[in-house]
């Protein structure tokens, strides 16, 4: 059972609500609290709102927690290419290395889906392991290259 208020914290969250999201924080709700489906609200925030992200990381919610698929909300922001919530996740000592269940590292998802942005600062401003292979022993260049995302492949060649 969903601990109190994590259900609409998740749902102010996910909608954007940054009024109710702080509303509820500031009445004490555990932000790390799963909502029904298992999930906190900093996992399914709306990912292009890096201002929700930051008042749910000020208030302790825990950037590394993965949900039921090993995502970390570092992977869906990569995946999305929303450059300033993985700024701000980062800001907030997220894992830039972190592993999905694939052995998938936020690089590896931002290369694939070729959002150069994201994968230029994270070659270029953090301790992303550029060699680490997944699962299936690609590394995130592979990943750019087998896509055909040619700018982001670019990235990495020389590295």
């Amino acid at each position: 059972m969903a601990e109190p208020f994590a259900n609409e914290l998740a749902s102010a969250a996910a909608r954007g609500d940054l009024a109710q999201v702080t509303n509820l924080l500031e009445k004490n709700v555990n932000v790390n609290a799963q909502n029904g489906f298992g999930r906190t609200a900093l996992q399914v925030m709306k990912l292009g709102n890096p201002e929700i992200a930051r008042r749910l990381l000020m208030r302790g919610a825990d950037p590394d927690l993965k949900d039921g698929t090993g995502f970390a909300v570092l992977h869906d922001v990569a995946r999305a290419g929303f450059l300033d919530t993985l700024q701000t996740l980062l800001e907030f000592q997220a894992d830039v290395n972190v592993e999905d269940n694939q052995g998938n590292l936020p690089l590896h998802l931002a290369a694939q889906e070729g959002h150069l942005p994201v994968v230029a600062f994270l070659l270029e401003r953090t301790a992303s392991r550029v060699e680490h292979r997944n699962r299936n022993g690609a590394t995130a260049g592979d990943l750019a290259r087998l896509y055909k995302r040619h700018a982001v492949a670019k990235l990495f060649e020389g590295r």
